[in-house]
């Protein structure tokens, strides 16, 4: 690879992360619950997929959530909603990756190879990358939050619902300790997290699909 391929990586990469950042600073409130809020970063996240590919990607959602961490400060519970954006950020490029699969489409990275057919979204590709993308983001988020996000969510000051006072890593610590069953806290976080996944992942999945065909008028 040349120096001069190299830098042009390295400065998309540090354009992406900032780029996702920016979009994380648009918040959407999500009526169920105060602490959630719908953003578009994750659209970055799959433009960088688009244009770089998965290593370079990866990057940018270290990038991206170091320096938010170093501009926001590191409140437990401000960490705990960054963990839970990096696992968003790692479903959606399993599940971008998947949909390729699924499509049969073997495109390189636009920095590499520019796509013949100007990246035409046909229905089909619509479809599936959406129902993908939707379907690991909800499942892989629902799944983490319920296990050990939420449990270490609701344990931190100012919430602390933990009976003893004791931060509480997982939900299996958390539930003998809480005023929850196993039963009422998965419904609980069923109905909080379950509808603002699917809505992110459905209005993340098709603005990026509609942005994408306009990626061939990109600069590379």
């Amino acid at each position: 690879m040349s120096n001069y391929l190299r830098l042009k990586k390295m400065l998309y990469i540090v354009s992406l992360a900032a780029v996702s950042i920016v979009l994380a600073l648009i918040e959407i409130p999500w009526p169920l619950a105060s602490y959630l809020k719908l953003d578009f970063s994750e659209i970055a996240i799959l433009v960088s997929l688009l244009v770089l590919g998965n290593k370079e990607t990866v990057v940018v959602v270290i990038i991206r959530t170091i320096a938010r961490r170093l501009f926001r400060g590191f409140d437990p519970g401000d960490v705990v909603g960054e963990m839970l954006a990096m696992f968003a950020s790692f479903s959606i490029i399993l599940a971008y990756n998947v949909s390729r699969k699924l499509l049969k489409i073997n495109d390189k990275p636009l920095l590499y190879e520019v796509s013949v057919n100007g990246n035409h979204v046909g229905l089909k590709e619509m479809i599936v990358t959406s129902v993908v993308i939707t379907l690991f983001l909800t499942v892989i988020l629902y799944t983490v939050n319920f296990l050990i996000a939420t449990p270490l969510y609701y344990t931190l000051p100012p919430l602390s619902l933990s009976e003893s006072g004791n931060v509480r890593f997982t939900v299996f610590s958390f539930i003998p300790d809480s005023p929850f069953t196993y039963q009422s806290f998965f419904w609980t976080t069923f109905v909080l997290y379950t509808p603002f996944n699917i809505v992110k992942g459905i209005l993340v999945s098709l603005v990026f699909l509609l942005l994408k065909p306009r990626m061939k008028y990109l600069e590379l």
